[in-house]
């Protein structure tokens, strides 16, 4: 993809800085990092060699070398530079001024977010022949991002996914696809959840929460029979032909009941997001990878917000977003 600049100005205009967009993320050297949260170069350098030290980023995922071509006089001078991507920005803003980290984020969203758009919107032909999933895609972006206010690492989480999905559907369109199709392979020995077992482990997760003051009484108290309901739909079929003929569909369902259907007085999208991963994880043996390794923290609680924030309507595209994380042992697939 071809590099962009954008022009980013701090609220009160003493700061101006132009950042290069590519591949979906903020480029920035360590000298316009210090600029924009004022502190020295070698603070600059402490924090990034101890984000990458602590292991919290992978140096060679967030830096990159650019080679910047000068005239000196009458000399053309070449120079390489590093440059970082917004999740080292982001890191080393934590650690130096919060504020001014904020600030930076919530311009880099929505800077994101429209270079995201506006990149596919170069294919629109194409995107209106094929169907209107990629848009429904950013409008739930855009949807999740201005409800839930996220200007952080929820916000960064939820773009990401988006992202991550966007470029898995555009390059299935480059081999003639429609698009991220709901997954079909059927799959057998599938272990289901009893409603007992579902109910012991939900108060087990109150009482943890409870002890670590994220939660109240209500959390997790059963309403009708929603989550039997939940539960037991994942699980039928008629005849030979199973509704969710696998685990990526019945783990997606599953999240999508919970939360959207409300079965718990309070603490449904934890509570959806718990009983995802514990279906996956029951049935790792027909997963391509560890659950760990398909689903990390922030992953889920992106889908989980997303999935909160879904009209109706997007339920489908909700259900291939989620199974798009999913990956089926290859040897599980049907005739």
């Amino acid at each position: 993809m071809t590099s962009n600049i954008e022009i980013y100005q701090t609220d009160n205009g003493k700061l101006e800085l132009k950042v290069e967009l590519d591949d979906e993320t903020v480029w920035l050297t360590q000298a316009q990092i210090a600029e924009l949260f004022e502190v020295k170069p070698q603070n600059i350098t402490m924090h990034l060699k101890n984000v990458f030290s602590d292991g919290e980023l992978q140096e060679s995922a967030t830096c990159k070398d650019s080679l910047q071509v000068q005239m000196e006089g009458a000399r053309e001078v070449k120079r390489k530079r590093k440059l970082y991507n917004l999740d080292a920005i982001i890191s080393v803003g934590y650690r130096v001024n919060s504020a001014r980290a904020t600030q930076f984020r919530q311009w880099a969203t929505r800077t994101l977010k429209n270079h995201l758009i506006e990149g596919y919107t170069l294919n629109q032909r194409r995107l209106q022949e094929r169907g209107v999933e990629f848009e429904q895609a950013i409008a739930l972006l855009s949807r999740t991002l201005a409800n839930q206010q996220l200007v952080s690492d929820e916000g960064a989480a939820v773009l990401a996914v988006i992202n991550d999905y966007a470029r898995s559907w555009s390059l299935l369109q480059g081999y003639d696809e429609q698009s991220l199709t709901s997954l079909t392979n059927k799959q057998n020995d599938m272990l289901a959840l009893k409603l007992d077992d579902v109910l012991v482990a939900i108060a087990e997760l109150k009482k943890m929460l409870i002890e670590k003051g994220e939660a109240t009484e209500l959390f997790g108290q059963v309403r009708g029979d929603g989550l039997a309901s939940a539960l037991a739909t994942i699980e039928q079929g008629f005849a030979d032909e199973l509704f969710y003929p696998n685990v990526a569909s019945r783990a997606a369902h599953l999240l999508y009941f919970v939360i959207k259907n409300h079965p718990l007085a309070d603490g449904n999208k934890r509570t959806g997001s718990f009983l995802f991963l514990w279906y996956l994880r029951v049935n790792q043996h027909l997963l391509a990878k560890p659950v760990e390794q398909l689903i990390n923290d922030n992953t889920l609680v992106a889908l989980a917000l997303l999935v909160a924030e879904s009209l109706p309507d997007q339920k489908e595209l909700m259900i291939r977003l989620v199974e798009h994380f999913i990956l089926l042992k290859a040897d599980d697939k049907s005739d």
